[in-house]
């Protein structure tokens, strides 16, 4: 699905031993912008910013799917990849 609705150039990463994928934006995409933004829509998300002292993932976002609903974590994908497009295209949110 991130392939699907995201940009093209958007790096997925998926750590070991964990629930989560590391999901790495366009530079320039600020990820505690997309926080709000997405919290709007009732989607969490942790903005790299919280994995970094010196702010150098600010670009990059943590996605958990520990307890996935059926049915609902495409259409937030779905959402959340209209939204990043926004921030990175000169498009109206």
């Amino acid at each position: 699905a991130i392939a699907k609705y995201f940009p093209k150039g958007v790096r997925i990463t998926q750590p070991e031993g964990g629930y989560f994928l590391w999901v790495e934006l366009p530079l320039g995409l600020n990820a505690l912008v997309l926080q709000r933004m997405a919290l709007s829509q009732n989607i969490s998300i942790a903005p790299g910013q919280l994995f970094s002292a010196d702010q150098r993932f600010g670009h990059c976002i943590r996605l958990n799917f520990g307890h996935p609903s059926a049915g609902q974590i495409e259409p937030a994908l779905k959402a959340l990849g209209r939204l990043v497009n926004c921030l990175t295209v000169d498009n109206p949110c």
